[in-house]
């Protein structure tokens, strides 16, 4: 499982959405806090992946700490990019953004994906990409 986790990272990183439908069951089910509703199945998953890819053609993604319980992965991850494509409505503004995440992912018997949620915070990655005029990022 941990060895699927990390070709997975590795196919975010050189931008291969295919990889990571190799990865997944047929019927996988996955949720991310910015779509508003899971996704159902690889096809589903992979052109999300497509459309973050586009956004952030020099996204590369760092796992700072991950927890491995029976068929379930916890993952911390830092994820850095250019915004340079449309994501989520939001034309492409040109600019760096550091967003902080966390992946729980369950794995079948033969290590491929059969559910994940990806927990992140959409308004603070638009605060960084200067989109939120009206909300200023909060202080450290």
């Amino acid at each position: 499982m941990l060895a699927r986790a990390a070709d997975i990272l590795a196919a975010w990183n050189r931008g291969d959405p295919d990889a990571i439908g190799a990865s997944v069951v047929e019927d996988v089910m996955w949720r991310d806090v910015a779509l508003g509703t899971p996704l159902q199945g690889r096809e589903a998953l992979v052109t999300a992946a497509q459309k973050y890819m586009n956004a952030f053609p020099d996204l590369r993604i760092r796992e700072t700490s991950s927890t491995l319980a029976g068929s379930r992965l916890a993952q911390e991850l830092t994820v850095v990019g250019t915004h340079r494509g449309t994501l989520l409505g939001v034309e492409p503004t040109g600019r760096w953004t550091e967003t902080y995440a966390a992946v729980i992912t369950t794995f079948d018997d033969d290590a491929m994906v059969i559910e994940g949620a990806l927990y992140w915070s959409p308004l603070a990655m638009f605060q960084q990409l200067g989109v939120l005029a009206g909300l200023a990022p909060a202080a450290a």
